[in-house]
């Protein structure tokens, strides 16, 4: 029994140190931090460019920080993914050569002078609008993006026998996989190195976005010192109440708002029979009235004039009234020349305004479906180019080879005891 333990023990933490080992590679595997003031560029290395020299990528660059003193440069640093390499690049370098990492030397008839390979020189800034087909308004920069090889377009130096090649810039997604557009759609491209266009292949994982609420913004009319949110196409309500201490005989004042903002839709005095209104004038509306004989009652809070507006667009402004004159029935002065004479008279402004239902479940925007068969559109030159915020290269989580590796050790364990039965039964 012992030794049946033992067996299962043993086969359990090979199986673990397995794990442990895929959880350290893929630890390794994370990228390090970019240096601040330098762009990461990276490089899918064609197949082809490996032989019995070449293993490697390498990149040069001859003006800016840290130019190259020889060729071929620097080695490319790998990532994860095969054929995927990057370098991180001072931001003043305006040029850089992706290449094979060997010299080929100068002897035409050694074998290694044909076994270097190397790009045509590549700017590594950023596209201007139409300088490429595939980024009609150009691009910011091509940091985080990567640079992938066109097979088809190859020059081969008539002086030196060397090929040259061609390319375009991607925004790069992580795990070999890029495209024209800075977070990955319904399409997506992942070869190594491609004849006059990649072949798309469909995102089998894209997801419809969920919608997010379109900022409203609003326009805002001020009443009294009080705020009041508006849209244009609202219709809003501007009340003034008046209380005094006894009937009035007379009432003279006007209103005024921003013609550019609102329109009048219609001027009342509710509590006023006969009252004079002048609405003809943008920007002011007028009115008075007088009551000699009854007066006008005012005692018990009422309104005293109503307007209603519509928004036309979503600015600010602000309505206010002035009375200029207002007389108590048989007495004295309540408003002179606009100054309030009588404290004991409380005028009210308020502003009734539309409450702003904001829609919970507003519809997609319906965007045009991409043909996966289609080829992306090519410049005369092969270069084709705003630099990509996905992340890069990522690896299994340590959780999933946590996971796996627990799995396969039951499995294992499992199978290391049937074997021990059947040579005991043996």
């Amino acid at each position: 029994m012992s030794k049946k333990l033992m067996s299962v023990i043993l086969v359990a933490v090979l199986v673990l140190s397995m794990g442990t080992m895929a959880m350290a590679s893929v630890s390794a595997d994370e990228l390090p931090e970019k240096p601040d003031g330098y762009n990461r560029y990276y490089f899918y290395m064609p197949e082809s460019w490996l032989n019995d020299y070449a293993t490697t990528a390498g990149i040069y660059w001859w003006e800016g920080t840290d130019a190259c003193t020889s060729w071929p440069g620097y080695e490319a640093k790998p990532t994860s993914v095969e054929g995927v390499y990057y370098y991180d690049v001072c931001q003043d370098v305006t040029m850089i050569i992706w290449n094979n990492a060997i010299d080929g030397g100068t002897d035409p008839s050694a074998e290694i002078y044909t076994a270097a390979y190397q790009i045509k020189d590549l700017g590594c800034e950023y596209y201007d609008p139409d300088e490429s087909v595939n980024y009609p308004n150009g691009t910011d920069s091509f940091d985080e993006m990567i640079y992938v090889v066109d097979e088809s377009k190859t020059d081969v130096n008539a002086f030196s026998g060397k090929s040259t090649f061609a390319g375009e810039w991607f925004y790069y997604y992580g795990n070999g996989e890029y495209g024209f557009t800075p977070e990955k759609g319904d399409v997506y491209y992942n070869q190594r190195s491609y004849m006059e266009a990649p072949v798309p292949v469909p995102n089998d994982n894209t997801t419809e976005p969920t919608p997010t609420e379109p900022a409203i913004v609003y326009g805002n009319v001020t009443v009294a010192g009080t705020d009041n949110e508006t849209l244009a196409g609202d219709e809003i309500t501007y009340t003034v109440k008046l209380k005094t201490p006894n009937k009035i005989e007379d009432v003279q004042a006007y209103i005024t708002y921003d013609a550019t903002m609102l329109e009048v839709v219609e001027a009342i005095t509710p509590n006023i029979y006969g009252a004079i209104i002048n609405t003809n004038e943008a920007g002011t509306i007028y009115f008075n009235a007088t009551e000699v004989n009854n007066g006008l009652d005012f005692t018990n809070d009422s309104d005293l004039v109503q307007v209603k507006f519509k928004v036309l667009t979503d600015d600010s402004s602000e309505i206010a009234i002035t009375i200029e004159e207002m007389t108590e029935r048989n007495g004295g002065s309540y408003f002179t020349d606009s100054e309030q004479v009588n404290a004991d008279v409380v005028v009210t402004e308020t502003l009734a305004v539309p409450e702003h239902i904001v829609p919970t479940d507003p519809k997609p925007t319906e965007t045009t479906p991409v043909d996966p068969t289609k080829a992306p559109a090519t410049d005369i030159t092969g270069e084709t180019g705003t630099p990509g915020d996905d992340p890069i290269d990522t690896p299994p989580t340590g959780a999933n080879v946590a996971i796996f590796a627990a799995i396969a050790v039951v499995a294992m364990a499992a199978a290391a005891v049937v074997v021990l039965r059947k040579k005991a039964n043996a």
